[in-house]
């Protein structure tokens, strides 16, 4: 279902003229540098492609396709790295010395320096011989003067000499590096030559698999050449830098039937270029992925209009105004888009709230169009696929509407209205971690209840309630997330808790003992500080953990030491009566609070915290609101 899914992204993507995306035959690769080629057959030029930034990054070409190479040598067309196209390499530490105490292993050492010994290798030598022979194959029977003259180059090329040329020279070192070359002969790059790509597609034509398999293609159901070694997908996360694949067999266990490699899940050459080149093509758009913990998440709809990913992107990660842009008159074209995205995002979200079904008319999307999501996370030797998600996309809109509409609370304007799910699992590490990383198992396990509208995970709330008792600090994030667990489980019935006593704002009403406990401790944290405001710290970072947890062995003990603050505050007669009502609904103190109940503490001591210190407002009458 995902590679098919992919397949029929890549058909959408091919037939739409504003997106760039590799055809047939070709494939898009970091090119690092240009070898420019006289009609003579001699190296005139090295072009850096590279950017200016302070660690130059390769310019993305499209280039003849370039399979994964998992072992062997096997050289590309008209595009290669150093070891194919010069036939040196570089090495250093153990491999270097192995090498160099084994004559057989070398054909000549060119330089050692720095610890780094630069080598023509039996490997390197037989690369580029490799490279040269599968040039000529492809190219020996066109008449061109710029191809002929790059047939020219690599027939006069000898490896040993490759120190001696003075435009090498000059970048030696990058040279050396893991980076990959192209070629232009006569003012055009050899893989756009006319002549070059009609030869090179009609090598491809007339190509069969290495093995000459040919069955029936698990994605298009034809009987095709078969894939006997996948792409590999780049731009996870914690992959190496030349990516990973998808789909893999490199144990003997993974197969069966004395079948090799992907002949156990048989998926043809066309298919596995297609939905190769549609991944690669979503991770390297930032409008079509967002990361959670190390999950790389991308989502697409099935048509071409952007409109559905810009949407899909703003629910995930919303970007609101903050008070100077709301000010600001030389706002951008995009904080214009996001605010009039903001504005269709609360539109939407108020229909939810109302139960109304969405509609194209109102969203300016069709709600029925089919939407897809993947989560992929680094493994071993292969990507990990850490959830799926296919939906209508008006259904998608109401499930991570209706998270949004759980996550409400009362809160200050610079907290965030809607806080993004990056930020939300970020609540679960230590701030003063010098290397904040969410739990990747949190990450997927959020997705996934948010994508079916189901509780939240149990360690997602247990890591929130943690992070509050050991820094002693609750926030907006942290108390609607609590807010968000105990609505969804008292929705579910799953908790002994009525859904109507689980609000945004304060409860007065509320008759919940631990909510009520909560507000309690919080009245009585403002009665200590308001006595003495020089206080470095309150009876939060004594008492909170244990209050949350143990009530009846700390409450008597902060009842009575409020008396004595009490007595000097200015505040005390109303102080008195706070705890008077507060303790109005509760007959006793509880030995213990469950998980649940500690929640509906954190959640009473954040309201009355919002409560104690915002403004009371007066209204045409005089009356304070």
């Amino acid at each position: 279902m995902i590679i098919q899914s992919l397949c029929q992204y890549y058909d959408i993507l091919q037939n739409d003229e504003s997106v760039s995306i590799s055809r047939p035959g070709y494939s898009s690769a970091n090119i690092s540098f240009v070898l420019v080629i006289s009609r003579d057959g001699k190296l005139s030029h090295i072009v850096d492609q590279r950017s200016d930034d302070k660690k130059p990054k390769p310019k993305r070409m499209e280039v003849p396709l370039q399979k994964s190479r998992s072992s062997g040598i096997a050289p590309y067309f008209a595009s290669d790295k150093s070891e194919y196209v010069f036939g040196i390499e570089k090495v250093k530490g153990e491999k270097k010395e192995k090498m160099l105490s084994d004559r057989s292993a070398y054909v000549s050492l060119l330089e050692d320096v720095d610890g780094a010994a630069t080598v023509v290798s039996k490997h390197s030598n037989e690369c580029f011989e490799k490279f040269r022979e599968f040039q000529h194959q492809i190219l020996d029977n066109t008449d061109d003067s710029g191809i002929r003259g790059f047939l020219r180059f690599l027939d006069n090329w000898n490896p040993e000499n490759f120190l001696e040329n003075p435009k090498i020279i000059e970048y030696k070192d990058d040279i050396l590096g893991s980076v990959n070359f192209v070629f232009e002969c006569e003012g055009n790059y050899l893989h756009k030559n006319s002549v070059g790509r009609e030869a090179w597609e009609n090598y491809l034509s007339h190509k069969t698999d290495g093995e000459g398999q040919i069955s029936q293609c698990l994605v298009s159901g034809e009987m095709e050449p078969i894939s006997k070694v996948h792409q590999k997908i780049r731009g996870v996360i914690g992959t190496h830098s030349s990516g990973a694949p998808l789909v893999t067999f490199n144990k003997p266990a993974f197969c069966s039937y004395n079948k090799e490699q992907s002949y156990n899940a048989p998926v043809s050459e066309s298919s596995m270029f297609k939905y190769t080149t549609a991944l690669n093509y979503l991770l390297a758009n930032k409008d079509n992925r967002i990361r959670i913990a190390d999950t790389m998440v991308v989502f697409w709809a099935e048509t071409s209009d952007r409109s559905y990913e810009d949407f899909a992107n703003f629910f995930f990660a919303p970007r609101e105004e903050t008070n100077k842009e709301k000010t600001d008159e030389s706002a951008d074209d995009s904080r214009i888009r996001d605010q009039e995205t903001l504005k269709t995002m609360e539109d939407i979200l108020s229909k939810i709230r109302s139960g109304r079904h969405l509609n194209k008319d109102e969203i300016a999307v069709d709600p029925d169009t089919k939407f897809y999501i993947l989560g992929l996370s680094p493994n071993n030797a292969r990507l990990a696929i850490r959830f799926w998600y296919l939906d209508t996309f008006g259904n998608f809109l109401e499930k991570v509407g209706s998270h949004h509409l759980d996550m409400e609370i009362v809160r200050n304007d610079s907290e965030p209205k809607y806080p993004s799910i990056y930020h939300l699992l970020m609540e679960t590490v230590a701030k003063s971690s010098t290397d904040r990383k969410a739990s990747p198992i949190l990450g997927g396990l959020i997705m996934r209840s948010i994508l079916n509208n189901t509780t939240y995970p149990i360690q997602m709330y247990s890591a929130i309630l943690n992070r509050v008792k050991v820094e002693r600090s609750i926030n907006r994030v942290r108390a609607g997330f609590i807010k968000a667990y105990l609505l969804r489980l008292a929705r579910s019935g799953s908790i002994n808790i009525k859904e109507d006593l689980i609000t945004m704002n304060l409860n007065e009403d509320s008759s919940n003992v631990p909510y009520r406990l909560g507000r309690l401790f919080a009245v009585l944290e403002k009665v200590q500080s308001e006595t003495n405001k020089s206080m470095g710290s309150t009876i939060n970072s004594k008492y909170f953990s244990s209050a949350s947890a143990t009530p009846s062995v700390v409450f008597p003990v902060l009842l009575k030491l409020a008396q004595h603050h009490i007595a000097k505050s200015d505040w005390g007669f109303k102080s008195s009566q706070s705890i008077e009502d507060i303790l109005l609904g509760v007959d006793e103190f509880p030995k213990y609070l469950g998980l649940e109940e500690q929640g509906m503490f954190m959640l009473g001591y954040y309201h009355q915290r919002k409560a104690n210190y915002t403004k009371k407002e007066k209204n045409s009458s005089g009356k304070e609101e």
